[in-house]
Parts: structure tokens; sequence; C-alpha cells
């Protein structure tokens, strides 16, 4: 095969890890370019193109969360990661891992945000796309023992820290439902009876548009904020039933594009989070999924 071959085979893994890496499709977008440029100007043979180019990306990734976490330190309000939407879940692979598709998820994302680079790299490279510890030693340029050390930290922030998500596919679907139902009629009531009583809200609009420019806590303010949210909403708005990261969720398009997307995190039958992407800048790679 050409490398241009080679690397649209391996492309999609690459994507998945500078997705997870960076929780940007854009900023993903721009490190596959810069790594198939070094990959095509690459003269001498490799044994194995994947172990490569996922060195050449994970750099590059490491490299852009410089930046970006500067960026974030003054972004406006709480960043979420740019949603992927998909209008049906795709199939899992055979030998797909659940931890594969739950590190998709939004929750997730937001958890890395809190680990450090080379933590957040280590860690995935080792739980959750399976690499040796030697791979990701020469990977990150350092030794074994010190990978071991990042992953262990990391693990131990991930497990501390992790929404245990108990809810079945269809409990999330119709919970889902009745919480997109209950906003509809303004019934605070039927949403409250949805909400876990710890229920935590947050809105991106990046400082673009209006958001709640700090995590909303508990059932009664988080009803209170949404219904007063979807008065707001434009009376052209369509509602489109998605999974956003792996979740069900809704993207709502107006004839100007998409206005907003949002998806919920469940647990046992009720929701326990509920994160809405505003920032237009976020919402670019939505215009055609429809």
């Amino acid at each position: 095969m050409t490398p241009a071959e080679i690397f649209q085979t391996e492309r999609g893994h690459l994507f998945g890890v500078a997705y997870r890496m960076l929780g940007s499709a854009a900023e993903a977008d721009d490190v596959l370019q810069d790594a198939f440029l070094r990959w095509s100007e690459h003269a001498e043979p490799v044994e194995s193109p994947r172990a490569f180019l996922t060195t050449i990306v994970v750099r590059l990734c490491l490299d852009a969360l410089k930046s970006a976490r500067a960026r974030r330190e003054t972004y406006v309000g709480p960043w979420l990661p740019e949603p992927l939407v998909a209008r049906e879940e795709p199939p899992p692979a055979p030998d797909a891992r659940a931890e594969l598709a739950e590190s998709l998820g939004i929750a997730f994302l937001v958890l890395l945000e809190r680990l450090s680079p080379l933590e957040r790299a280590a860690f995935l490279l080792r739980e959750i796309f399976d690499h040796p510890y030697a791979d990701v030693a020469r990977i990150l340029e350092t030794s074994e023992a010190a990978c071991r050390q990042l992953v262990a930290r990391a693990r131990t922030h991930v497990d501390e820290n992790k929404p245990r998500f108990t809810a079945t596919e269809s409990k999330k679907n119709e919970l889902l439902h009745a919480f997109l139902t209950a906003c509809a009629a303004g019934d605070a009531t039927a949403l409250g009876q949805v909400l876990a009583e710890d229920v935590v809200a947050q809105s991106d609009g990046g400082g673009r548009v209006n958001a709640a420019l700090k995590p909303i806590y508990g059932r009664d303010k988080v009803s209170r904020f949404l219904l007063g949210v979807l008065k707001k909403y434009p009376t052209d708005g369509v509602p489109e039933l998605v999974h956003i990261n792996g979740e069900p969720g809704v993207v709502v398009r107006t004839r100007r594009g998409v206005y907003t997307a949002m998806t919920i995190s469940t647990s046992g039958d009720r929701i326990t989070n509920v994160w809405i992407v505003s920032n237009p800048e976020k919402l670019g790679r939505l215009k055609g999924s429809s």
C-alpha cells in the first residue's frame, strides 16, 4: 500500500486517540493533518505503521495540549468537549471493549481534563487502547517505571471521580424521551421526576452565546434553569434525536444552522448530568450530520 493508503487505514484509530487526548474534533483533525505530512516525508521502512503513527499523533497532541490548556484557563464559562454526533449508534466492533466506548462519553472526557497531559496520554494509551508499558514509555520518551506511576495516579483519580453508570440503553432512551417531553410541556414536576437529586447541568457557550457561566447543581435549580433556557430557544428550532459521543441526545436545528447540542448522563432510573453545547465554534461539524 502507498503511504496515503496506510494512513487512511489507520485514520479511525488515530482520530480516536487524538480526540480523546484533546476533546476537540477540529484540533484532532489538525493533528492528523500534521501527522500525515510527517508520515509522507518519512523515507525509512517502518515495522509497525500503527505504532509509528500513534507515536507521532500522541506527541503532537501533547504539544497541542500546552496551548489548549492555556486557552481553557481564560475560557468563558464551563468548557465541554466538542460533540460527536451520529443519527444512530454504530454497531460495536466484534472486539470492542466497554472501556473504549465509555471513554468517548462527555462525562469521561470532562474527567480526563483534570489529568496532566502526560497522565492523560499514559492512561489512554495503556488503559483504553491497551498498549504495553514498553510502548507507552517509548511514545512518551520516558521509563516504564515512570509510565506506571503516571497510569497509577491517573487511574486513582478516574476511579475516585468516575460516575457509576448503571442504566441500560433502553432506560437511557426512556429517560431522554421523558426529559424532552417534560421540557416541551414546561412541566417542572415531571422534569423533577427524571432528574437525580444531585443532578448537575453544564452549558458551554464559550462567551459567544448566552449560557450559564457556572455549573448548576441540584434538582430544583437545574429544573428552573432548563425551563428558563427553553423559553429563549428560537421559535423555528427543530429537535433531532441523535447519539452524542455514544449517549442519547438531541440536536436543535434552525433555518440558520445548528443551535445547540444536548446530551445526558444517567445512573439507575435518574438523569445525573445534563450537558449543553451551544458554542457555535463547536457545532460546525454537525451541519451535515442529518
